[in-house]
């Protein structure tokens, strides 16, 4: 990885003209189009100040990314391109303004103005403002009234501030059709020599230079800029000279000593201060040169074989940002063969209606099931916000995890599941062809594996899966056909899943422990191996030391600052919740996965401290401080279900003998409550109930497990 400090703009602009340095095509907008605020970045590169960094990724395969020209809408052809590219992965926004502000690049060979990324923030010229002289002038920032230019400024550490040049830069706007002479649509040969000079001193007040000639490695522009000195240079030491004519000697005397004149030449004051006129442009112009060939921008260079580290170096440079993630770079390459965004395909397969097969469900959803119309398990968990139109970022990341297993695996051999497979690199190894021909049916194992997670785990928001290897594992099964629509296929995952989330593992190693698991499983599948591995795993159910062991839950280790983890309350519920329950209050309402479909508020579920914080704080004691409480017993995963919203406000932190006796015996049996008796309860009642409510859950989890299995058999 090289890094470098000092940018050289116009080494920049010349590998952006060769399309050396490619945008890839992120679909990511340009969004600097605020004037003041390409002001502010020009002023600082004019003050020599810190602009910022690039962050360049090498290639040799300037194929592998569908990509853009900086400022360019439209993806370029690559065939035409070869050799090593750049593509450009950070810093879109500052380099598409210093390309145009310095240079014609983004200009060059514009099939058409539409083609700009954003043409109303790209037709724009800058140029420096320097004042017309007047005999009472104040001074200006570069000296240009007494011709002395700063030379302090000429050195490594400049005394200008952004906040000096930002009034001495005037922008102009221009249309294709208008015949000025900076106008980059109008060809050379149409303009006069002159013209840009005579534009450059037309106005009354100040004379204008223009930056984008400074970076050009046009060479005809050296010749503008010759031109422009030199009607500038006449016009300034003619309103000189006429001053100094009509001036009584005294003052001719002071404008002489001013301006250093050669005192041979005091017959004609124009020509001997000429010299003096040249000597300051020269700094000027090394100044303004120096400002862009030692622009203060870090760049940083990451080679080809450091492409996982790129994206690394990207998040550490933009915290808090929009992130680059490998699915960008994913979507570039894809866009080489497709033209429809990858971010739309997946919008498209997201919002197709789900495949529903009634035979694989378990008995206690067939009527909530039998109820659904239009159903797609995707939107129903969250994967897509309409409303901001984003796709959830677990599903995109799920999707990259799983078309890479995908590609590489497409037999489902079990051994062929490899760890290196969910690596940054080997996604991005993926050729765009492969990624292309296994989108829709890697969205559709998601899909799948969603509507599994919705009628076989009580997961109700794709937010809920609390480890993103699960996702993974049960899409990547679920692509096949043959395998979604086989109810034992379902029994063993939804086995696997209880043994998985009680016991613990994804807790550590979650990679290694992810292809273990997908490999039994497979193995499994093809008939090549029993479910002793599973029957091991059953054995941990709630039964993990420090992960999910009866001590720790009842909250017996917090003295050796040992807790539960949040996500246990939430599997304890989803657990619950996947067999479907009675409303605590209302026999007649079921409450399900599906419950919070009925577009009342009332009907979401919420989950509920089962023994109520309000009914055990203690004089000077609110609730609101027991919850934050990681010491209290009241907090155990143990001392939670979920109830709908209506009954949540009904209850609120009312105490147990207010409530207690309103609760159905259906739910007290379905939800574990049945010790639940006592209108009063000390901490000792406390634990005595939660320990009896883990025995109860512990007891069924592992009931349902070996009932999965057994069926499997």
């Amino acid at each position: 990885m090289e890094n470098k400090n000092i940018s050289d703009l116009t080494e920049l602009i010349k590998q952006i003209e060769a399309n050396e340095i490619l945008l890839p095509d992120f679909q990511r907008e340009f969004v600097w189009k605020d004037v003041d605020q390409q002001k502010q970045l020009i002023s600082s590169v004019l003050a020599r100040m810190p602009v910022g960094s690039i962050l360049l990724l090498q290639s040799s395969n300037p194929k592998e990314f569908s990509s853009k020209a900086l400022g360019r809408k439209q993806p370029i052809n690559t065939d035409t391109l070869g050799g090593n590219v750049e593509y450009l992965l950070d810093g879109q926004q500052r380099m598409t303004v210093l390309t145009n502000v310095f240079s014609n690049a983004i200009f060059q060979g514009l099939p058409s103005v539409n083609d700009l990324v954003a043409p109303v923030a790209l037709k724009r010229r800058f140029f420096i403002k320097l004042p017309k002289w007047k005999p009472n002038g104040d001074n200006d920032i570069f000296g240009f009234y007494s011709l002395t230019f700063p030379t302090d400024n000429l050195g490594e550490n400049p005394t200008y501030l952004s906040g000096d040049i930002l009034p001495n830069l005037e922008v102009i706007e221009f249309n294709k059709n208008d015949k000025r002479a900076f106008n980059p649509f109008i060809p050379d040969e149409k303009i006069k020599p002159n013209d840009l000079a005579k534009f450059c001193v037309s106005k009354a007040d100040c004379y204008l230079i223009p930056l984008y000639l400074i970076a050009s490695n046009d060479k005809k522009n050296g010749n503008k800029k010759s031109r422009i000195k030199e009607l500038i240079k006449d016009d300034f030491l003619s309103d000189v000279n006429d001053y100094y004519n009509s001036s009584l000697q005294e003052e001719q005397e002071r404008l002489f000593k001013k301006y250093e004149g050669d005192p041979d030449e005091v017959d004609n004051f124009k020509k001997a201060i000429s010299p003096t006129f040249d000597t300051w442009w020269s700094n000027f112009e090394s100044y303004l040169t120096a400002c862009i060939t030692k622009i203060i921008m870090n760049q940083i260079v990451v080679s080809e074989a450091q492409r996982g580290r790129a994206i690394d170096i990207y998040e550490n440079l933009n915290r808090g940002g929009v992130s680059l993630s490998t699915f960008d770079l994913i979507t570039a390459k894809v866009a080489v063969v497709n033209s429809e965004t990858l971010y739309h395909r997946l919008i498209k397969h997201i919002e197709e209606l789900s495949e529903i097969d009634k035979s694989v469900i378990p008995e206690c959803m067939d009527t909530e099931v039998s109820k659904l119309v239009d159903y797609n398990a995707s939107l129903t968990l969250g994967c897509y916000n309409e409303g901001s139109n984003t796709i959830a970022p677990k599903y995109l990341n799920a999707f990259l995890d799983i078309i890479s297993l995908r590609c590489h695996n497409k037999n489902f051999i079990s051994d062929g599941y490899k760890l290196d497979y969910i690596k940054q690199d080997k996604i991005l190894d993926l050729k765009p062809e492969e990624i292309d021909q296994n989108v829709e049916v890697t969205c559709k194992g998601i899909d799948r594996a969603c509507f599994f997670l919705q009628t076989r785990c009580g997961v109700r928001k794709i937010s809920e899966v609390n480890n993103l290897f699960i996702l993974v594992l049960l899409a990547s099964i679920f692509i096949k056909d043959e395998w979604f629509h086989d109810k034992k296929v379902h029994n063993l995952l939804e086995a696997w899943y209880w043994c998985a989330i009680f016991s613990g593992e994804f807790d550590k190693d979650q990679n290694k422990n992810f292809i273990k698991n997908i490999q039994l499983l497979v193995k499994n599948l093809r008939h090549e191996q029993d479910v002793d591995w599973l029957k091991e795993m059953k054995s941990k159910i709630l039964n993990v030391q420090d992960y999910s062991d009866k001590k720790l839950l009842l909250y017996e280790k917090v003295e050796n600052e040992h807790y539960p983890k949040k996500n246990l309350a939430d599997y304890i519920c989803q657990y619950l919740l996947s067999k479907t329950y009675r409303s605590m209050f209302d026999n007649e309402e079921v409450i399900s996965t599906f419950s919070e479909n009925q577009n009342s508020s009332d009907t979401f579920l919420e989950a509920h401290h089962i023994i109520p914080l309000g009914s055990v704080k203690k004089i000077g004691e609110v609730s609101k401080d027991l919850r934050k409480n990681p010491r209290s017993v009241y907090n155990s995963p143990l001392n939670f279900i979920y109830i709908t919203r209506r009954d949540n406000n009904a209850i609120s932190d009312k105490s147990i003998n207010e409530y207690i006796h309103k609760i159905t015996p259906e739910a007290k049996k379905s939800l574990m409550l049945t010790q639940f008796k006592n209108d009063q309860y000390t901490e000792d009642d406390v634990k005595t109930f939660l320990s009896e409510r883990f025995d109860n859950i512990q007891g069924a989890i592992c009931e349902r497990v070996g009932q999965l299995l057994a069926g499997i058999a």
